[in-house]
């Protein structure tokens, strides 16, 4: 099993491809946290998170995809988390 892993510097983001023996697509993962800038007097300011998104997914033997995706809006904490399917890889 081989993983090409993306960073992106200037945002909170990744992307991770995972590949089997014979070099397919067999696994999927991507998460980012956008932020907002936010104040509580109007004078000091600070960022908080405002919509996060993480998403890993694994091929299975019926060639379809099990997808887990958890959606963060604001602070929430842990977020919307579901399972679902579908017939090709999430981008």
């Amino acid at each position: 099993m081989a993983f090409d892993v993306f960073r992106e510097d200037q945002l909170e983001a990744e992307r991770v491809f995972g590949y089997d023996a014979d070099g397919a697509a067999c696994y999927y993962a991507h998460r980012y946290q956008l932020w907002e800038v936010r104040s509580d007097d109007g004078e000091e300011f600070y960022e908080a998170p405002s919509y996060g998104e993480a998403v890993t997914a694994w091929l299975l033997r019926d060639e379809r995809w099990l997808i887990h995706r958890i959606v963060r809006v604001g602070d929430q904490g842990e977020g919307q988390s579901f399972y679902s399917f579908s017939e090709s890889m999430p981008r």
